[in-house]
């Protein structure tokens, strides 16, 4: 019978030491059966951060962030937790159950390791070959965008001196042609093999694991016949421009220093490296303006805003709008920015300082009243065909709006620009037809999170008996029918089945079904008892407490049903329960 996902993810995490995990980032300091460190997700000065050997889990006591493993590295690495689920994985040398002994990209793991390595060696002897004589180009290039050395090194930038030396110098490092070809550095006319990037100024494209993935190319050599001034790596078994954005690595990294509110995204490389020399590092480009969910989600991981910073003559503006909504579908807000006199970032700053791009910042719209000011420019409302059209378009992208306040709202905008009365707007509301819709696609998720009702000490003490497996706990014990919330019976459905088979719940586990306070509430209970058997007095009794409350429930009902029908049968019922109530007060079973 094949493994389940969740029984997959349950050997995974009892593979995987949580202290091992977080001592690469944190430094912890051990206390007790505790391990103390500053926490990772609020830059805290004095130690908050608490791991559990014993328990494989970490809470701050500060931002109240906790988890396991697997919700540790995703919010570390600022990935998705399949891809967390996939790093650990490879880390324990276990299979994937849906991929088998294959990588995400579908190539041997090994394999993809080595075109890492190749293009880590390749960006390396590109930055290196700037000190060469024949580097003149490239430094010129350099000095005339005003790019300092320490932006030089962050970014990894350099060149490409010719169409053979960065194949001659892989070589001599034990890499294969074929490989260099995978990794779409180079490529071959008959039997003869070359640089792509030959002549060009060199960009590192680096994804948020710090691995080069990739390259972009700028044209620098005025005497080459090649003809395209930008060139970037082509899709290859490591690289998918769609699900990468330039920048994500330093963004990565900015994250664990402070707090992110929001991303700035633009169109190109050569912007992010402005933006970042004028003191904007929260921003990375987008490979081109066809913004996909992929990188949209990776956004997600990083802060909740978005402001998008394409450039002030960027062609297609409505064409973006698809973009735009699909980064607001996956609960970003989105404000757009407009730059004046059709300027790149790059241009504005240099012309006006960083203060006047940060001034197009505070001027950002958000995302609906972006659209209707495309949607005003796009029509002349000094006639009547062009006002009319104008409201209906607007009206359109309103009525989408699920609030009807912010749809008052917005709608109040098209009235002042229309002149058309908000009687007639509203009414428009009512039949404007849909735009198409974005259909994006869906990542499954994962439902962590149930309403939990009021829990009495009584079920919180049982349930933390169970999930620790107690001497005292048999599996058979009837709880199941006592527990008010249906979140507490899974857990202790899941407990019982786990101590059935003789094993012990793994409380790390429990991460990926409930909620990270509910699980925590529970693991973290205090039983203080001096013996086993004292431990097992106060199991019997607060089971039976939780037994009187159930029947006194239904001997309320009854009692209230027999007071309106007299019937026998019901008394017959109240005086078995009466019973039943007697003997659990006296200690016993019924």
């Amino acid at each position: 019978m094949a493994e389940s996902f969740s029984d997959f993810i349950e050997r995974l995490l009892a593979k995987t030491d949580l202290v091992s995990v977080v001592s690469r980032y944190v430094p912890l300091k051990r206390k007790g059966k505790t391990f103390w460190g500053c926490c990772p997700f609020h830059h805290e000065k004095e130690p908050s951060f608490t791991v559990s050997e014993e328990k494989q889990f970490y809470h701050c006591f500060g931002c109240k962030e906790s988890g396991n493993a697997i919700t540790f590295i995703a919010k570390m690495e600022s990935i998705e937790r399949i891809d967390a689920i996939k790093k650990l994985a490879e880390e324990a040398k276990m299979e994937m159950p849906e991929y088998k002994k294959m990588g995400e990209s579908g190539i041997d793991l090994k394999k993809r390791e080595r075109l890492y390595a190749l293009m880590k060696e390749a960006a390396r002897h590109y930055n290196e070959n700037l000190s060469s004589p024949r580097a003149k180009n490239a430094n010129d290039y350099i000095k005339s965008r005003a790019i300092p050395e320490n932006l030089v090194r962050k970014f990894g930038l350099g060149v490409s001196l010719d169409g053979k030396e960065i194949i001659n110098y892989l070589e001599s490092e034990g890499f294969t042609k074929a490989e260099m070809k995978d990794a779409g550095l180079i490529d071959q006319r008959g039997d003869d093999y070359y640089d792509v990037f030959y002549g060009r100024f060199m960009v590192p494209i680096i994804n948020n694991y710090g691995e080069v993935i990739a390259f972009g190319g700028r044209l620098i050599s005025p005497e080459s016949h090649v003809q395209m001034k930008y060139r970037n790596s082509t899709n290859t078994p490591i690289f998918d421009k769609s699900k990468t954005l330039y920048g994500i690595n330093l963004l990565k990294k900015l994250k664990q220093r402070q707090k992110i509110n929001s991303v700035i995204i633009v169109e190109g490389y050569m912007d992010v490296i402005a933006l970042h020399k004028a003191g904007f590092e929260n921003s990375v480009a987008s490979m081109g303006t066809a913004l996909t969910y992929s990188q949209a989600k990776m956004l997600k991981n990083y802060a909740n805003t978005v402001y998008v910073s394409y450039d002030g003559d960027s062609a297609g503006q409505m064409a973006t709008l698809r973009g735009l909504d699909i980064l607001s579908s996956v609960g970003l807000m989105v404000k757009v920015m407009t730059l004046p006199d059709g300027l790149d970032p790059d241009d504005l700053i240099k012309r006006d300082g960083a203060g006047a791009y940060q001034d197009a910042i505070d001027g950002a719209l958000g995302l609906i009243e972006y659209k209707l000011r495309l949607a005003l420019n796009a029509n002349d409302i000094t006639t009547p065909e062009g006002k009319t059209k104008y409201a209906i378009e607007a009206v359109k992208i309103i009525k989408k709006l699920p609030n009807p306040v912010e749809r008052e709202e917005y709608l109040k905008i098209v009235h002042k620009n229309s002149g058309y009365s908000m009687e007639v707007l509203r009414s428009q509301a009512e039949v404007a037809g849909d735009e198409v819709e974005i259909k994006a696609e869906v990542s499954p998720k994962v439902e962590n999170e149930t309403t939990v009702k009021a829990r009495s000490k009584d079920e919180t003490f049982i349930l933390a008996c169970l999930i620790s497996a107690k001497p005292c706990v048999k599996a058979d014990d009837d709880i199941f029918p006592y527990l008010q919330n249906e979140t507490d019976r899974v857990l202790c459905k899941y407990a019982q089945s786990k101590i059935a088979n003789g094993e012990k719940p793994l409380i790390s586990a429990l991460y990926e079904t409930f909620d990270a306070d509910y699980v925590r509430e529970i693991a973290d209970y205090d039983f203080n008892y001096a013996s086993d058997d004292a431990l097992e007095q106060s199991y019997r009794d607060y089971l039976n407490r939780l037994k009187i409350r159930s029947l006194d429930a239904e001997l309320k009902e009854l009692t209230e049903r027999f007071m309106q029908t007299k019937d026998i049968a019901i008394a017959t019922q109240i005086n078995k329960i009466n019973s039943q109530i007697r003997k659990l007060k006296n200690g016993d079973e019924y």
